[in-house]
Parts: structure tokens; sequence; C-alpha cells
């Protein structure tokens, strides 16, 4: 068990989401993997489902949004286990066709500290960890939709016309993977973005044609899973870089 690499994966809260499938997937391959969700029972009852496979599952709690939590956790990660090796950042908030003018902007705000200021939150904090490994990677989950290129839809030709909270948030993620390739460079770190695509995590998006959870789940995988030297700063999807 000493010679795993350790995988910490934000976001893990339901059996059909992209964060458990690629917990299963990367588990699979022989690494131990901590998931997290906001409540502990749901991280219980996740990684109780992978474990009864077989696999090495780590479950905690983790709320993105809380700065004083995700600094708690790396320092109980850091106690436990003295390094990580990669950080996937999945905790996503899907809301949303707000109005430009006519939005509760408190709504936004929601938007950006989960899928934006979370992950900036878990990057910082779990920075010093990832330092102390030989392999570190970061991954953070982002979406065609919150790019100008690369994609059937993204921010030029959205999806149903509508470009949300959502597609901006993860636009603002792009740059920060951007931003966090460059300053982590000089530490080994790689840092990249990876979309999964149209999934079907929700039952309404496997009517709009969304592909089984385990195929958008590759990209990520295969982000966290780069040889050393590999690519950072980039954006993947079914295993190629995509325009950003």
């Amino acid at each position: 068990m000493k010679n795993k690499q350790l995988v910490l994966i934000t976001g893990v809260g339901k059996q059909t989401g992209i964060g458990f499938e690629t917990a299963r997937q990367l588990a699979n391959m022989n690494y131990q993997v901590i998931i997290t969700s906001r409540k502990q029972e749901a991280a219980d009852n996740l990684a109780g489902i992978l474990i009864e496979e077989g696999l090495d599952l780590v479950p905690m709690a983790l709320d993105v949004t809380d700065e004083t939590m995700v600094k708690a956790v790396a320092e109980k990660i850091d106690l436990r286990f003295g390094k990580l090796d990669v950080l996937i950042n999945n905790a996503t908030s899907f809301p949303d066709k707000f109005d430009t003018a006519g939005v509760d902007l408190i709504d936004i705000k929601n938007v950006f500290d989960s899928n934006f200021i979370g992950a900036w939150s878990t990057i910082k904090y779990f920075t010093p960890l990832l330092k102390k490994s030989e392999h570190a990677r970061i991954v953070n989950v982002s979406s065609g939709s919150g790019s100008f290129s690369g994609e059937e839809f993204n921010l030029l030709n959205p999806w149903r016309d509508v470009i949300s909270a959502y597609s901006i948030s993860k636009l603002a993620l792009n740059g920060l993977t951007l931003k966090a390739a460059i300053d982590l460079k000089e530490y080994n770190i790689l840092v990249n973005a990876a979309t999964p695509g149209v999934t079907a995590t929700y039952e309404i998006l496997a009517s709009f044609g969304g592909r089984p959870v385990s195929e958008g789940a590759k990209s990520i995988v295969l982000a966290a899973t780069l040889p050393k030297g590999g690519p950072t700063g980039k954006f993947f999807k079914n295993g190629e870089i995509i325009g950003w």
C-alpha cells in the first residue's frame, strides 16, 4: 500500500457521477483513492461500494466552498499520508439558465464558489502535499461549454443557445489551469484540464445523447496518469489535446 500513488477527488456525490467512476477506474489501476463529499455519510456510502469491489478507497468529508474545511483536510492528509500525488477538482454545481440582467447575483456567486474558487482553494492548500510527490498531477474537470474551440458546443456555439453561469465558471477554471501550470512548473507538478463531454450522469443528459459515464471519465483518468515530463497547461478530451 505504501507504494501506491494517492489520489484525492472532490465532489464525489453520487454513484452515477463522473467522480465516482473516475475513482473506480483509478483504483483499478492500483491507486489509493480518497473520495470526498460534502457529507461524511455520503462519502462513506460511496466508498463502501468500491471497497466491496476490492478497491482501495478512503472516504472523507470535504466542502470545497469552505476554506477552513479545505485547509483542515489538507492537514489531515499530511498527518495520515505525508503527501498527495494527484488532485482531481471534480466538484461542480450545475444550476442554471440565468438571465444576465435579471439574475440574483448570489446565485452567480454560489456557482463560482463551487466551480472556480473551490478549485483554487484546493490547489492552494494541497500544493504543499503535491510538492512531496515525485508524480504530482492536478486535473481540473472542465467543460467544452467554457472553451472557444475544440468542442461541438462551446462559447461560440452554446448548447441550447445558452451561455450559462456554469459555462462562464468553466471558462474561468480553464484560465486557472493555465495559470497554475505556469506557476507550478518549477515543482514538476503537471496541471491540466479535462472534459468528459456530454455524459449521462443524469437521465435528462442521456436523453440528449450523453455517453456512458465510463467513457466520460477516461479523459480525466488520462490527465491524472500522464507520464513524468508529460504535457502541462493542456485541455484533454478522449485522450487527445483539444483547443481552449
